[in-house]
């Protein structure tokens, strides 16, 4: 974009009460409360209780922050709550050990090595869907969530070792994550003395949730097995000089996977594609037809993902839509000027994709579901369209996370068509927490009892600035 540092408009956002400064509305509607923000200004000044927080609103400026990680580290609104859970794993350590942790941790998220991950991603979801009856209403979101889990353990842990503990995870997962939340705005506040058995629930389902991952790694080193998944490569990986991680470290990161592979994200993405290729039935023609053209009755490989176009496309456009993370903080730590202002250490700072993905000025008609956007070059800035982070601390599990929405999605789809209640004509409202999930979501699934037959036709050629290269080409960096 052509704005230059003098264009950048700041603002203070209005309507904030006394004592409370703009809290209400951040708990009460968050969403819109964000969008209604860069009407205002490209950085605005909000305050959550007598707490100053600073939104950034241009896609320029959030460049700018979540790529100068050394002015602008991992801090912020949540930081320390979020670092009570996940310890100094990669997505919470210091920028100091970031990079080393960085490198031990990158190669099974490589995105040759994802291909691998493929046959047990099709696999789960046949075990899961296999069970559904027709015309048999499920809770698709407890169906994918549990694909998903599945799939995370399967791929990163020893199944054997750590399946008996999945659904306890889930559930401590769950309540962790609205934990954080509540923390966050009750400690803001002041007001967090109100509230003495929710923070000793809190607690203690943090104590279970460690004694778990405690568990998970004395079996790992009781078996003495190398097993080919994850956690083994990570237990044994070295750095450039030979060393291995600390038993600290290991524990820190085993907390941080396990954490991203039963959390609900990848689900919620699922979810939400099947919700909206169901309210848009002529989008969900077009992708089933592409689906039987590509697959037929085959399991989709990584040769069939790179033809799967409009699938992929509407991936994208659910990550536009509903980014599971939903609010990106930073703190400052060092004076800097941002959009004209002097920010001093220990601002903190907040950067939205979901704000950014539904700017106008950004994505043409942003509530609209519409793939079709990402089958041209450039769909938006490039700098706007942010579901992973940004910068050197982007998601390290992109590229998984990526095609394992798309394998699953069109394996459903293969077989499968899902219609939601007739009843409602209203789409369905995300849970906000510390993350964007997906509510629970009544589905009814009917077997397909016809489909195309046109297999293994010749993809034409995409360009590389494509959303085939920001879907696959990408490495992507936590």
């Amino acid at each position: 974009m052509s704005s230059t540092r003098s264009d950048f408009r700041f603002a203070h956002a209005p309507g904030a009460l006394p004592g409370l400064g703009h809290a209400l509305r951040i708990w009460r509607t968050p969403l819109s409360f964000l969008c209604s923000l860069p009407s205002q200004g490209d950085l605005v000044r909000l305050r959550l209780g007598r707490q100053p927080v600073y939104v950034v609103c241009h896609p320029e400026l959030a460049d700018q922050v979540l790529r100068d990680s050394h002015t602008f580290p991992k801090g912020g609104l949540g930081y320390t709550q979020t670092r009570t859970l996940l310890g100094d794993g990669l997505f919470t350590c210091p920028n100091a050990e970031h990079k080393r942790t960085r490198r031990l941790l990158q190669p099974p998220f490589q995105r040759t090595r994802v291909a691998d991950y493929i046959p047990a991603m099709v696999e789960t979801a046949d075990a899961v869907t296999g069970a559904w009856r027709s015309g048999v209403p499920c809770d698709v979101m407890r169906e994918m969530t549990a694909v998903a889990a599945m799939i995370g353990v399967r791929t990163m842990f020893a199944a054997e070792i750590t399946e008996h503990y999945r659904d306890e995870t889930q559930a401590c997962i769950g309540e962790i994550i609205g934990g954080i939340h509540h923390e966050v705005l009750t400690s803001a506040l002041g007001v967090r003395w109100l509230f003495p058995h929710r923070t000793r629930r809190f607690h203690r389902t943090l104590a279970r949730y460690e004694q778990i991952i405690d568990a998970v790694i004395l079996a790992y080193r009781r078996s003495g097995e190398d097993h080919p998944d994850i956690l083994s490569m990570l237990m044994t990986a070295r750095d450039d000089a030979g060393e291995p991680m600390s038993d600290r470290e290991v524990r820190d990161n085993v907390i941080t996977m396990f954490t991203a592979a039963t959390a609900a994200g990848r689900a919620s993405a699922m979810v939400w594609a099947l919700h909206l290729l169901d309210r848009h039935p002529d989008i969900a023609r077009r992708v089933r037809h592409e689906i039987d053209s590509v697959l037929g009755d085959e399991p989709p490989d990584i040769a069939a993902l790179q033809r799967l176009e409009l699938t992929r496309q509407v991936v994208l456009e659910t990550l536009r839509l509903y980014p599971h993370g939903w609010l990106i903080p930073r703190s400052v730590s060092t004076p800097v000027e941002l959009a004209g202002q002097i920010l001093p250490p220990g601002t903190n700072l907040l950067v939205s994709p979901y704000q950014l993905h539904r700017q106008p000025r950004l994505f043409p008609d942003p509530e609209r579901f519409d793939p079709d956007r990402w089958a041209t070059e450039d769909p938006g800035p490039r700098e706007a369209y942010i579901p992973f982070g940004n910068g050197s601390r982007k998601c390290l599990g992109e590229a998984f996370a990526l095609t394992e929405i798309v394998v699953v999605l069109a394996r459903v789809l293969q077989s499968w068509t899902l219609h939601g209640q007739t009843a409602s004509s209203r789409p369905a409202v995300p849970r906000v927490n510390t993350l964007l999930e997906a509510p629970p979501l009544v589905m009814t699934p009917q077997p397909r009892t016809s489909r195309s037959k046109q297999v293994n036709r010749p993809a034409q050629t995409r360009s590389p600035g494509g959303a085939d290269a920001r879907t696959y080409s990408e490495e992507g960096n936590s």
